[in-house]
């Protein structure tokens, strides 16, 4: 029986021990397939959010009361901006807070996402400025 020996021009295999499976691998590379797939659905769901506002969800009276409306009555896409609704009872009747979901998140998401807060890749080159220095002339 021959051995085999190593070839000596092959260079050692890296350790895969850290890399952790496919998909994790292929997720920080090149994004999950399901959000690329419906990203024009994700991002109308996202300014769904970001222009959901509490008038969509009470009104207030003449005489300064607040009346919730109806679910009927609210565009389903603001009911999925309204993050919680509290009813609270008390001697003069039930108080309720409603509390709509952090709107600067999702405008900042939406900001992100369109290219908008991608900082300009000139802002550390100097400007060309150019001088030119005029004399006085012997006009008199």
């Amino acid at each position: 029986m021959k051995s085999r020996s190593k070839p000596k021009n092959r260079l050692p295999l890296p350790s895969l021990k850290d890399l952790g499976s496919v998909r994790k691998i292929r997720r920080s590379v090149g994004g999950s397939d399901v959000i690329y797939d419906n990203r024009d659905m994700l991002a109308q769901e996202l300014i769904n959010l970001s222009t959901a506002k509490i008038s969509d969800v009470m009104t207030w009276t003449a005489d300064g009361r607040t009346v919730v409306k109806s679910s009927d009555d609210i565009p389903e896409a603001v009911l999925a901006a309204i993050k919680k609704i509290r009813v609270i009872p008390s001697e003069l009747g039930n108080t309720i807070e409603i509390e709509m979901i952090d709107k600067v998140r999702v405008l900042q998401t939406l900001a992100k996402a369109s290219g908008l807060l991608e900082q300009e890749r000139n802002v550390d080159k100097p400007a060309v400025v150019e001088v030119q220095m005029v004399g006085p002339t012997d006009d008199t």
